[in-house]
């Protein structure tokens, strides 16, 4: 009744006899039960993986096909071996990101160097500009209180002067008056008329001078009563918070009247009240007394009750301990009986008190040895028949084809393992090589350094280093200067200027190295004075006569520029429109050295 698995897998003919010998169930309770009925040669599958031999051999679902798992990593292999090249070549390429990438780190690396001396020196700046800008607002509201007061000052001295001005003018008028009536009285009366004229200009003297010492006086007055009305303010607020604290005061004393009317009636009702609570205390005692007579016996009888329940809890604990450890062996034994029972049942399909009817032997003479030899031997017998695993028929023509892959395979793994070496090889050489030209390079370089941070500081020593690695092509570069004055230290501790003059002679010393036939510098002296300009100029100068480099230089400096064989430059002589300017300043000094 079991439907053979021949019809529905595609199989070559050959296998067609091995196929129909193997049947298929829908689940494993199916094939369990048809397990017995299975002549020799016979098997049964399950949908969802379970396989049953006539002989008693099973497979779970679950377990594992040392078959299936041969050709998983036969194809894992396959696959790794396809895609070897293109990992190299991704590895290669990955390589040289890395390379480039590291480059561009140390290079970033430096530029945030920079930029962070850069960004230390602008907060310096700033802190000494803010700090400035403080001092300015400051002197600013000085100047403007000062203001504020010459203002007044100056209002003062208006209504003064507008005073005088009508003082003057009465004396210029009284004056008009004596000189007319000077001019009509006769030419005897002219020294009266003099000595008039005299005593009213002393009497206008006299008069500025009262009107100055009133103006002191009201000036006095005025600082006076600005006194006065401030202390007046002081007063009231001072005025004020003493109604308030009155007020404080007032109640306080009400509080206080009232308190000292209640502890005035208390001493009537003392006596009174002493005699009631003396006779009360006298009870609570007698209470007491008796209480704490019980209270003894009760503690006696507690402590009686308490060593009984301790002795009782002990021995309760000690019956839960043995009841628990029983439990725990009869649960155990109860498993291992269950156990025993489901292995009987898996292995002879029958209840264990059946056991003794099937079995050929006398198990009234069996010893506990036996039983153990008997199930070793089982156990050994059992052993060696799973580990003949399922027949397979096609055993002999897989091992073939397995043995010609694994040649293959095996042939493979040695050329790519002589790969490997030849490419091994190959970056050994490449890497002596670039070590030993990279040695030879950092000489020259490390030599004109030396040579143009001295010339460029007109003393002074520096040099570079490899550092980080005993591998130059692993290595770092730190730059060690020093100055003339000054210890020996790394570049980043230097100064802005010594930077820049030690960075140009880093520069020039490369290039000098190698060569080029165009160099274009751009602000190159901008953080320089003109001492160290004119160094720069003469360097320039001395590189450019070699004939090897043409230099062009972007700069704003007027002694770059005086020093220069041609000038370029851009102007607007009209609005909108740009035009390019140049110079021949060589061409130029000629013009002046014939004129002159």
């Amino acid at each position: 009744g079991i439907k053979a698995i021949e019809p529905e897998i595609k199989a070559p003919d050959v296998l067609k006899l091995a196929l129909s010998q193997i049947g298929v169930v829908e689940s494993e309770s199916e094939g369990r039960k048809a397990l017995d009925a299975l002549l020799p040669g016979q098997s049964i599958v399950s949908r969802e993986g379970h396989y049953w031999r006539w002989d008693g051999y099973c497979i779970k679902a679950d377990a594992k096909d040392r078959n299936a798992q041969h050709l998983e990593y036969k194809n894992k292999l396959s696959d790794l071996s396809k895609r070897l090249p293109a990992l190299e070549k991704a590895l290669e390429a990955e390589q040289d990101k890395l390379s480039k990438l590291t480059a561009a780190i140390e290079k970033l690396d430096n530029d945030i160097r920079n930029l962070r001396q850069a960004v230390q020196s602008e907060e310096r700046s700033l802190s000494d500009k803010t700090r400035s800008l403080s001092q300015g607002r400051e002197k600013l509201a000085r100047q403007n209180a000062e203001l504020e007061s010459l203002e007044s000052r100056i209002k003062t001295a208006k209504d003064d002067s507008s005073e005088l001005q009508n003082i003057i003018q009465a004396e210029e008028a009284q004056l008009a008056a004596y000189e007319k009536n000077a001019n009509d009285s006769a030419a005897s009366d002219k020294d009266d008329l003099y000595a008039l004229l005299n005593q009213a200009r002393e009497a206008h003297q006299d008069a500025l001078r009262v009107f100055d010492r009133y103006q002191q006086q009201q000036s006095t007055r005025k600082a006076r009563l600005q006194a006065i009305a401030d202390e007046r303010v002081s007063l009231r607020n001072r005025n004020i918070r003493a109604n308030e604290r009155v007020k404080t005061l007032g109640a306080r004393k009400s509080e206080l009247e009232e308190k000292l009317k209640t502890l005035k009636s208390q001493p009537r009702t003392f006596e009174d009240d002493k005699q009631r609570y003396l006779g009360e205390i006298s009870k609570f005692e007698t209470l007491r007394n008796t209480a704490g007579e019980s209270l003894s016996v009760c503690e006696a009888e507690v402590l009686e009750t308490g060593k009984a329940l301790k002795a009782a809890e002990n021995a309760l604990g000690e019956a839960r301990e043995k009841r628990a450890h029983a439990q725990a062996t009869l649960a155990g034994l109860s498993e291992q009986i269950d156990v025993l029972k489901a292995r009987i049942d898996e292995k002879f399909e029958m209840r264990p008190q059946d056991l003794a009817q099937h079995i050929s032997m006398d198990t009234d003479d069996l010893r506990i040895d036996d039983l153990e030899q008997y199930k070793s031997q089982r156990e050994k017998l059992t052993g060696e028949r799973e580990s003949l695993g399922a027949v397979n028929l096609r055993a002999e023509e897989e091992a073939l084809e397995i043995e010609t892959e694994v040649g293959k395979l095996l042939s493979e793994r040695n050329d790519l393992v002589q790969a490997i070496e030849e490419l091994r090889s190959g970056i050994a050489t490449i890497n002596k090589e670039a070590r030993a030209r990279l040695i030879v390079a950092f000489d020259h370089v490390n030599g004109h350094f030396q040579n143009l941070f001295s010339r460029l500081f007109q003393g002074g020593q520096a040099h570079l280093s490899l550092i980080d690695s005993d591998d130059p092509l692993a290595s770092g570069l730190e730059i060690f200067a020093q100055p003339p004055g000054k210890s020996l230290q790394s570049l980043s501790l230097l100064s802005g200027g010594e930077q820049t003059l030690a960075s140009i002679a880093l520069i020039f010393a490369m290039f000098l190295t190698n060569p080029s036939p165009i160099c274009v510098l751009d602000e190159i002296d901008a953080p320089l004075d003109d001492s160290n300009v004119d160094r720069l100029c003469n360097m320039l100068d001395e590189i450019a006569e070699r004939g090897e480099t043409r230099f062009l230089i972007v700069t704003h400096h007027r002694l770059t520029m005086a020093r220069m064989d041609r000038l370029y430059g851009v102007t607007m002589a009209e609005r909108g429109v740009s035009q390019l300017v140049s110079v021949d300043l060589q061409q130029s000094f000629e013009f002046l050295e014939e004129a002159a």
